[in-house]
């Protein structure tokens, strides 16, 4: 007979705990994700918005300008005067001092003339040791004159005497003896007609050479006093003393240098245009155009024009000398000042100016169309700088319109179609 076994009432209860506690945690669990599920927040959709770049821009007008070029130049003086001692002599006296202005004949070094003075009067004193050696000679020249006719004379009566002493001696009335010495007065009057005779053509010669002693005496004093005419030392112009190296006591010699001066009037500038300007510099002067520049010393202006260019290139130079004529303001200058001037260039048609900053490579700008930026391929024409002595760039494109705006920001992704949005 089998025997049922039965468990115990409190074990029945725990197990049928274990079984139903994990179901109901699952469904509360699934009843709570659906709720939360039910209950959630609704997030819409991303949508990717474009970025858009803040920058400036100016409205441009295309128009007739003038570029104008930043030079830096040397103020110098052509006429600038090296003056030197013309003879050997101590200095006396220097009248002026650097810096001084002075008229034109003023005095600026006297010498000393007293040598200068004794050289003159033994000058004068060999012309007229010369002067009456040509007196003695005309009056030697006439006396032979007179005494020549007498020896031709003499010569007659000696030739007349020979005659008869041979008549006689053919009659044997005078002796042989007496014939030789009638004809040896002949011979010896010959020979002294013939030294007069030489003496009277020589006069031309001797006369001649006289001359030419005397035209050397006066040269020789015509330098002397020209000699002690240097000792004074004036001004060939009315200008400005620069240097003078002298002091009185000092001894001198020829080419010496005294003093240094230029004139007032006679300063230029010389500055160096860069070759990529010479173009248009050649071309203005070729048709006679003024080409004005402009400088600012001391607080005062100075206007100048180009008058011609050098004619070197230096070696190794960015550019050729450029010589301007001053026209207004040469007397707050000094030669050797370094001015910094604005130089105008012939004017240019259909050109904006604008910023370095709008300009991106060489020759590239950009221009706003429709909120978005747009590249534009300019040609550069020249720069100046404005009212506000700003630099500027002066572009030319035929597609820039009156009122076209250009962005005058750098971006460093700037490209076409860029989206932007100007700064007000």
């Amino acid at each position: 007979m089998s025997e049922t076994t039965t468990l115990p009432r409190p074990l029945h209860k725990a197990w049928l705990l274990k079984a139903i506690l994990p179901l109901v945690i699952l469904g509360l669990a699934a009843a709570g994700f659906m709720l939360l599920k039910a209950t959630r927040a609704v997030t819409p959709p991303v949508t990717t918005q474009e970025k858009s770049w803040r920058v400036n821009a100016i409205a441009v007008t295309p128009e007739r300008l003038t570029p104008n070029l930043r030079l830096y130049g040397t103020v110098e003086a052509p006429g600038k005067a090296r003056i030197r001692a013309g003879v050997t002599a101590d200095v006396a006296q220097v009248a002026v001092r650097e810096g001084q202005t002075v008229a034109a004949d003023a005095l600026l070094v006297m010498l000393d003339a007293r040598d200068l003075a004794l050289n003159v009067r033994q000058r004068d004193a060999d012309l007229r040791e010369i002067k009456a050696q040509i007196v003695s000679e005309q009056a030697r020249h006439a006396a032979n004159l007179e005494t020549l006719n007498r020896e031709k004379t003499l010569l007659d009566l000696a030739k007349r005497a020979v005659t008869r002493a041979r008549n006689l001696n053919t009659r044997k009335m005078i002796s042989e003896s007496a014939l030789d010495e009638a004809l040896q007065t002949v011979e010896k009057q010959a020979l002294a007609l013939n030294a007069r005779q030489l003496e009277v053509d020589d006069h031309a010669a001797r006369l001649a050479q006289i001359q030419a002693r005397r035209a050397r005496a006066e040269a020789l004093r015509d330098q002397a006093r020209l000699d002690l005419a240097r000792a004074r030392i004036a001004a060939p112009f009315a200008g400005r003393v620069m240097q003078t190296p002298v002091a009185s006591g000092d001894r001198v010699r020829p080419g010496d240098l005294l003093l240094e001066m230029y004139p007032l009037g006679d300063l230029e500038i010389r500055a160096q245009i860069p070759f990529r300007t010479l173009p248009a510099v050649r071309a203005a002067l070729a048709r006679n155009q003024a080409l004005s520049a402009t400088a600012t010393v001391d607080g005062r202006s100075v206007t100048a024009e180009l008058d011609r260019l050098g004619g070197e290139a230096g070696q190794n130079s960015g550019g050729l000398d450029a010589l301007f004529r001053i026209i207004q303001g040469a007397q707050w200058l000094t030669p050797g000042r370094v001015l910094t001037l604005q130089m105008d260039l012939p004017p240019e048609e259909a050109v904006v100016a604008l910023p370095f900053e709008a300009l991106y490579g060489l020759n590239r700008i950009y221009r706003l169309e429709d909120g978005r930026m747009a590249a534009l391929t300019v040609e550069r024409v020249g720069e100046r700088r404005n009212a506000d002595d700003q630099a500027q760039v002066l572009a030319r494109s035929p597609d820039l319109r009156a009122g076209d705006r250009v962005i005058t920001t750098q971006l460093p992704n700037a490209i076409t179609g860029l989206k932007v949005e100007v700064v007000e």
